[in-house]
């Protein structure tokens, strides 16, 4: 089987890598360090695994995995994440990923995990689907995107090179956000997500 690998964290990578070119019949045909580095390599390996960070440079997870299902139906999708997030675990599930694992999770439950998608299994553990059904903010996905942005930190212009959309455009999501959070200002927004457990 051959496995395309998408992490920023090069020890996590590695030791992920030499986890599985210990298994029979499991090769690890690229690596990405970005997220705009996985397409490409998609296109030019063929893999029919691809374990995927939820956290990386260079775009947006969900949108690249969505991208990949949808181009590349054959292709199953593990998708990885430190985050405890029911709104990161929502947009994974949502974009069509075939497994959802945080990455607290052991050695023999990824390859339980391997071997269960390649057979057409479904795999999100419980904890994870149950936050992910909690999570009902009316927010598009466009708008989450965008919240997670401002809570990492980034300011409108940032955001906007980040996402190619103009300043304008990000001020009338921001907007959009604080009214759907029944917020005044920024740091209210911060408090809220917090509260919310959304990023």
């Amino acid at each position: 089987m051959h496995i395309l690998l998408a992490d920023d964290h090069a020890i996590f990578r590695q030791g992920l890598a030499l986890l599985l070119q210990c298994q029979p019949g499991y090769r690890i045909v690229a690596e990405a360090a970005r997220l705009d580095e996985v397409l490409p390599l998609v296109q030019q390996h063929a893999p029919q695994l691809l374990i995927l960070d939820y956290h990386m440079p260079g775009g947006e997870s969900s949108a690249v995995l969505a991208y990949c299902k949808q181009r590349y139906p054959a292709l199953k999708v593990i998708a990885l994440t430190g985050a405890q997030s029911g709104m990161a675990y929502r947009q994974l599930i949502d974009a069509g990923a075939d497994a959802v694992m945080v990455k607290d999770a052991s050695a023999p439950e990824l390859l339980r995990c391997i071997a269960d998608v390649m057979a057409g299994r479904k795999v999100v553990p419980e904890h994870v689907r149950e936050q992910a059904e909690a999570v009902d903010s009316g927010l598009t996905p466009r708008e989450a995107q965008i919240l997670q942005l401002i809570y990492q930190g980034m300011a409108t212009a940032e955001v906007a090179v980040q996402l190619n959309l103009s300043v304008k455009t990000i001020d009338k999501h921001r907007e959009n956000l604080m009214r759907k959070l029944g917020v005044n200002n920024v740091v209210q927004l911060i408090h809220k997500v917090q509260e919310l457990k959304l990023v």
